[in-house]
């Protein structure tokens, strides 16, 4: 079974898992309107600008740190075109606050042959017991989430995450201009 849910419900996912929360996402670009100035100082300066504080400071990073010190585990893997986009150049240079608030993130070049084995959309695994899939329009703005518990779905979702775990490269080792090194 699977609904629309508002984005109270979305973010009640982040604080109702017990054990994990599993992420797949593999856009080249996301258009999130609140990112995008320091994405363009980034891409004009390499300058990180208010993202570091910001980092430190937000919900996001906050609830992520609180529930890791519960020993809640949070991962996702990024599935990337190489050489990588404008946008997830700067998700690369931002993820290490997300490293550092407790987020197990690795990175799986779209040429490694496990990524047609996987889905081209985007979505959560929590608990390995329900999902939530995500939903862009054609300019890349997120604009709204599926909840989703169908057993044979959520099988699908688990397969999905345990072949893209398997290849991806984690974010301390991942390097974009040699990854053609690692298992391809």
């Amino acid at each position: 079974m699977s609904r629309i849910i508002t984005d109270d419900e979305f973010t009640q996912q982040f604080r109702d898992f017990e054990h994990t929360a599993w992420k797949l996402e593999v856009r080249d670009r996301y258009n999130v309107s609140k990112e995008a100035r320091d994405v363009r100082r980034f891409l004009s300066t390499g300058d990180l600008g208010r993202d570091a504080d910001f980092a430190r400071t937000s919900r996001w990073h906050r609830n992520v740190a609180s529930r890791s010190a519960e020993g809640k585990t949070w991962q996702r893997v990024r599935v990337v075109s190489e050489p990588l986009s404008d946008y997830i150049r700067w998700e690369h240079a931002v993820t290490r606050f997300n490293v550092e608030a407790g987020e197990d993130i690795r990175w799986l070049p779209r040429h490694n042959p496990a990524v047609q084995e996987l889905p081209d959309f985007d979505f959560w695994l929590f608990d390995g017991a329900w999902g939530c899939l995500l939903h862009f329009d054609d300019d890349d703005v997120p604009f709204k989430s599926e909840h989703v518990d169908d057993p044979a779905t959520i099988a699908l979702y688990r397969k999905w995450r345990d072949i893209a775990w398997q290849q991806a490269i984690p974010h301390g080792e991942y390097d974009p201009e040699s990854s053609k090194r690692f298992n391809i």
